[in-house]
């Protein structure tokens, strides 16, 4: 297993040029979508024709299917989108009619944006509730008291980019089915770093974009949405298509018995789908997609699990408590850090690339191409 991560070390050139910890905030691409993308831009530059969209129907296509695998998840689920808050919103807008009288529950370890879409939207007349974290960890007797029989839907990050804390989905998911709400799960920082099955967790509707554990690029999303859901309690809320003008001077015979102006709604998961994807996009995840499942998500995370420990072992002996569970099952953890200065200056200098955020939480989230060398270098960089 060491000799095959060796391997992939080769494929992400910015491990060559720094011991680089931050894919919790974007995650570097590899020479394969790299090569992809030239080909792609290529492709734009001197090949471009008309019809275009036939020559990247398959991939478009593909790609669905390879993310649908991922989580376990039927490929007429997915929906493209351009980022996991866009589709958050989307859904959310979709849900109206469901959500009318009802109240949205969600925790203080979501993704910071997402917990401000929720604040704009109680303005607006959303009963929201909030539940504050107990030591970092998701407060599940606050949870059942904040969920009850008008709760329409709860909102939480399979794991949290403020600790990297994975949430148990599957009691969350049945806490909510127990009152008649749905369960939204923010998988941005999840999606190919820990395995996922949506069927089994009892997820109900989700998203991520692909820059971070994907290997893919920004303006490029997922959504989930489970197939029995769609039409039944979630419609479109962006409507996107194509009309015919049965009228002179745009056709020549008018058919006399129809319409005007003529349409057929798209159906399945392509109705919740605005315009067309991110052909970048598309392309990058297909090669990135395509390599995460020749890897496979459990060695990729065995792989970067000896990394963690290592971390969860030897920092709190330098100073740096963990507001990370120990044995949690992500790449994410998150330090207490004495001096944040001190320690981004050093790190910066050593060429070690960590993230700090909420003033003094140390952020470290190796991936596939990370190594002991790395970590070794990191920790001679703490002050």
């Amino acid at each position: 297993m060491s000799a095959l991560f060796d391997r992939v070390r080769a494929d992400f050139p910015r491990a060559q040029t720094a011991a680089y910890f931050d894919n919790a905030s974007s995650h570097p691409i590899s020479v394969h979508s790299a090569a992809a993308l030239h080909r792609y831009v290529d492709w734009l530059t001197h090949e471009l024709g008309e019809p275009w969209w036939p020559q990247w129907a398959q991939p478009r296509d593909q790609v669905k299917a390879l993310f649908a695998q991922l989580i376990n998840a039927d490929a007429n689920e997915i929906a493209f989108a351009r980022s996991t808050l866009e589709a958050e919103s989307n859904l959310i807008n979709g849900m109206a009619d469901h959500l009318a009288g009802g109240n949205v529950v969600t925790t203080d370890l979501s993704f910071n944006p997402c917990i401000y879409h929720y604040m704009v939207r109680q303005q607006q007349g959303l009963d929201v509730r909030v539940v504050k974290n107990r030591d970092w960890q998701i407060d599940m007797d606050a949870m059942e008291r904040a969920i009850d029989g008008n709760t329409r839907w709860v909102s939480v990050a399979l794991v949290s980019n403020v600790n990297g804390l994975v949430a148990d989905v599957a009691a969350l998911s049945q806490l909510a089915h127990a009152h008649g709400a749905y369960l939204y799960a923010d998988i941005m920082q999840a999606a190919g770093a820990v395995p996922i099955d949506v069927q089994a967790m009892g997820i109900d509707f989700a998203a991520c974009s692909t820059f971070k554990w994907l290997m893919g690029v920004k303006g490029f999303a997922f959504m989930y949405m489970r197939e029995d859901l769609q039409g039944a309690v979630l419609t479109p809320s962006q409507p996107f298509g194509g009309v015919h003008l049965n009228y002179a001077p745009w056709v020549e015979t008018p058919d006399a018995d129809a319409d005007d102006i003529l349409f057929s709604p798209n159906t399945g998961a392509g109705a919740y789908e605005v315009s067309y994807p991110s052909y970048e996009g598309v392309v990058c995840a297909h090669e990135s997609l395509s390599y995460i499942h020749r890897l496979g998500v459990d060695n990729i995370r065995a792989h970067v699990r000896s990394l963690t420990d290592r971390l969860q072992e030897e920092l709190p002996a330098k100073g740096y408590q963990s507001i990370t569970p120990l044995g949690n099952e992500s790449p994410i953890l998150a330090f207490t850090t004495p001096d944040p200065d001190a320690t981004m200056a050093s790190t910066r200098a050593a060429g070690v690339h960590v993230a700090m955020r909420f003033g003094n939480k140390l952020r470290i989230s190796p991936s596939v191409y990370n190594n002991h060398a790395d970590v070794d270098r990191l920790i001679e960089a703490l002050p």
